[in-house]
């Protein structure tokens, strides 16, 4: 005679599959905030990366061409606009044909040696930091040095990158001195907010005040 057993089941219990549900919720609510950062801190880097290379190239041009090259935001690749989240174009400011040399305008016939138009959603500023003012061009001249105004200038300028949010924490920065040295901002108090850095006339590197994106 055969003797029959109950048979037992393996299926997921209620109770499992709330169990489950639960770690679940909790493994989003962890990592979505954590992959929210990191793409906007990507996005900043990348942001970063590319102002630094414009940089570096209109400072190779006017060195290259002995001639001031400036920069200016633009919104179509061709003029100069007001802000520097349109984009930017790179230039001879050299007053071709009707320009005016060295004025940081974009007119005449100057050549344009560079441009990109920014499609992303950070935004942009560039400050003169001892004069606390915001400036809608910057040049090199002949030698790879500042200039605004058509003169070269020793006093710090800080190009400053903010996130789609203008969150403070994601706030990035180049500091551009007297000698044409790009210096990318570091946090030095470990606050969690970087902080504009620029060298003195003994080429000793100093921390100023927070970035803000609020101010930007």
């Amino acid at each position: 005679m055969k003797i029959g057993y109950p048979r037992q089941s393996y299926g997921m219990t209620m109770l499992d599959l709330v169990v489950t549900m639960a770690i679940a919720a909790i493994l989003v609510a962890v990592a979505v905030p954590s992959f929210d950062s990191y793409i906007r801190q990507n996005a900043v880097f990348s942001d970063r990366k590319l102002l630094n290379s414009t940089l570096m190239s209109a400072r190779y041009e006017a060195v290259a061409r002995n001639k001031t090259v400036s920069l200016c935001p633009s919104a179509d690749g061709e003029s100069c606009s007001n802000d520097w989240s349109d984009g930017w174009i790179v230039f001879l400011d050299d007053g071709e044909g009707s320009g005016t040399a060295r004025d940081g305008v974009h007119n005449g016939d100057e050549l344009i040696v560079g441009a990109s138009i920014y499609e992303g959603d950070g935004h942009f500023s560039v400050v003169d930091v001892s004069e606390n003012s915001a400036l809608t061009y910057l040049s090199f001249n002949e030698f790879g040095r500042p200039a605004v105004g058509g003169r070269q200038v020793s006093r710090p300028i800080l190009i400053q990158i903010c996130d789609s949010n203008n969150d403070d924490i994601f706030a990035r920065g180049l500091m551009l001195i007297g000698t044409g040295r790009v210096i990318q901002t570091i946090d030095a108090n470990g606050d969690g907010i970087h902080e504009s850095r620029f060298a003195d006339s003994l080429n000793t590197l100093s921390s100023t005040a927070n970035l803000s994106c609020a101010a930007s």
